[in-house]
């Protein structure tokens, strides 16, 4: 393995990761706004309802994903084995 496919394979994880981690992380934030937001207008600061709306979503988020995710991961797990152990 030369230092070229290393460095594309190092730069593919990277992007593989932002890609498995953006939808969660999207669903987390737009979540937190959208319940920001309500409280900012009923004039509620109750902190437990930010956490528990933002966790089930999140949650629902990762159970909806997983297939998704798991199967790019274990794509970029296969080049990488064929690129590490030619035959």
């Amino acid at each position: 393995m030369n230092v070229d496919a290393l460095i594309q394979l190092c730069t593919q994880a990277m992007l593989l990761c932002m890609y498995v981690s953006m939808p969660i992380m999207l669903v987390g934030a737009l979540v937190g706004l959208l319940i920001s937001f309500v409280q900012a207008i009923t004039s509620t600061q109750d902190q437990n309802l930010t956490q528990g709306v933002k966790m089930v979503a999140i949650v629902a988020t990762i159970f909806i994903s997983a297939p998704l995710s798991a199967s790019a991961v274990m794509r970029f797990l296969n080049q990488v084995l064929s690129t590490a152990l030619p035959q």
